[in-house]
Formats: C-alpha cells, sequence, structure tokens
C-alpha cells in the first residue's frame, strides 16, 4: 500500500461516522463561536485580579518542558535528521507501515489538515498562527472541555509527555443503532509563533503502546511558520506533494478502512 491513502476530500464511510463526525462538528463550531467573542478587561472600572491572573494564565504557552530538544521544533532549531513528508508549514516524520491522509476543504480544496494512521490508530495535526508571547492550548482546551459537557459528553484533564491532554467522550450511536460513547484524545503544543493541535483517534485512544508511537511522531515534527503575517488563531493551510498517480490513490482508498476523521477548526479566531 502506498504511503498515502487519500488525497481527496475526506467524507465519513457509515451512518456512525456521520453521527460521531456531526457531534464533534457541533462542539467545534461551539468552540469557534467562543472563540471569537472579544473579552475587554475594564481594570480601571474595578476588574477583579483574579480574573486578570486567570486571563493571563490561559494566554501562557503550554508545551513539553523539552520541547525545544526533543520538539515538536521550529524551523529555525536545531532538530535531529528523520525521514519526514514536506507539508510546506509541517514537515511530518514517515516510518515503514504508516498512512497519510490530507484532509482538505470541500469548497477552497485547501489542505487543513494531517492524519498520520499507524497500526489502527491515528493523530491529526493541524498548524494555528500565534503571537510570539502568546499560547493558545490553555484556552483552546478550556472551551473545548466546556463544549463537550454542554453537549452531554465527558472530559478530563490529564498530564502526560506531551503536557496537558484533554481526554474526551462524546454522545454516539453505536452499529446496532444503540446509544453510545466516542472516545478521543486532545493534545496541544505552543511554539515560536505557531500553535500545533492534535487529535488521537482510534487504538491511539486505549492502546498505550500505539499512542506513544504516534506521540513520538508529533515530536519529530518540524514547524515552518513561514515570515509573513498572519492574524493570531489563523489556520496554517498545508501544502500537498505530488506523488503517486490517480490509479495508486484510488487503490489506496479502496483498501483503506478508515476510522472516522478528527474534528477539525477550519478557524479558531
Amino acid at each position: 500500500m502506498g504511503l498515502f491513502s487519500r488525497f481527496k476530500k475526506t467524507t465519513p464511510t457509515t451512518d456512525d461516522d456521520v453521527r460521531a463526525e456531526e457531534a464533534v462538528d457541533d462542539e467545534e463550531e461551539d468552540l469557534t463561536a467562543e472563540d471569537t467573542e472579544a473579552t475587554d478587561l475594564e481594570t480601571e472600572d474595578g476588574e477583579p485580579e483574579d480574573d486578570l491572573d486567570e486571563e493571563e494564565a490561559l494566554l501562557e504557552k503550554s508545551a513539553p518542558f523539552d520541547r525545544s530538544e526533543k520538539g515538536p521544533f521550529d524551523i529555525s532549531e536545531d532538530y535531529p535528521e528523520h525521514d519526514r513528508l514536506d507539508l510546506g508549514a509541517l514537515k511530518v516524520p514517515v516510518v515503514d507501515g504508516m498512512q497519510v491522509r490530507l484532509d482538505t476543504d470541500d469548497d477552497s480544496q485547501r489542505v487543513l489538515a494531517v492524519t498520520l494512521i499507524h497500526d489502527g490508530g491515528g493523530i491529526q495535526l493541524q498548524a494555528f498562527a500565534t503571537p510570539r508571547s502568546e499560547g493558545l492550548w490553555n484556552t483552546v482546551r478550556q472551551q473545548l472541555a466546556e463544549s463537550v459537557t454542554g453537549q452531554g459528553g465527558e472530559s478530563s484533564e490529564l498530564h502526560t509527555s506531551l503536557g496537558k491532554e484533554l481526554a474526551i467522550e462524546v454522545p454516539a450511536k453505536t452499529e446496532s443503532g444503540r446509544p453510545g460513547k466516542r472516545a478521543m484524545r486532545f493534545a496541544g503544543v505552543d511554539g515560536p509563533r505557531w500553535f500545533i493541535r492534535a487529535v488521537f483517534s482510534g487504538k491511539a485512544v486505549t492502546d498505550d503502546e500505539i499512542r506513544a508511537e504516534l506521540s513520538a511522531l508529533l515530536r519529530g515534527v518540524v514547524v515552518d511558520r513561514g515570515e509573513e503575517a498572519m492574524a493570531p488563531r489563523e489556520l496554517i493551510a498545508l501544502t500537498a506533494p505530488q506523488v503517486g498517480n490517480d490509479d495508486e490513490e484510488e487503490k489506496d482508498e479502496d483498501e483503506l478502512n478508515p476510522f472516522e476523521r478528527g474534528p477539525e477548526i477550519t478557524e479558531v479566531r
């Protein structure tokens, strides 16, 4: 099977996939809507100091303590040699047996995310622009947890080698049509002027070994934010490499039975 399993628009394959994706899409829409609301801190009018401290804490960068040594890396930093696939803003490591799926926007055909699939587990990666002195993950994590809880799901914060992760369960229908749950894990890394959001799915949620393998791939990512001006929290589109041919892509797509695609933030503003 080729490295790329899909270049085309990603679509759910079953009714369960549709229900699960709709639930997560709703959560992300709520997150985006909440995220766009400006919060004006009027200290002169008696804004409580605790509120200011909380706001400052949310703006702090959140990343593994050894990020600059073990990744994800900024293009300006020293990083170890590795076989990486160049997707423009993200250079992602590749290993034997791994598949790469590119998630595109239906209208613009922009590449919004890349999903690395290995041993039945997956990790979806997206990159966003941030100010040099501010982070995004603390705010996104809080708002995502609130949104999930508000829609009947459950979330819990975990402390891992990637920093603070968020484990969530959202309502979803089983194959038999009975009520069930869909589990995912979110991780985020704030770097210099960029933020990477990672979504673990499939066996990467329940199998520690598979999640560790995919976490290692995340740590090996190199981010090329570029020097152009970008609005804070603007999605950094990826670039699709031109490899293979249509026949090979179609064959690979038929062979792959993908798990549900991870939720996407087309814009976090």
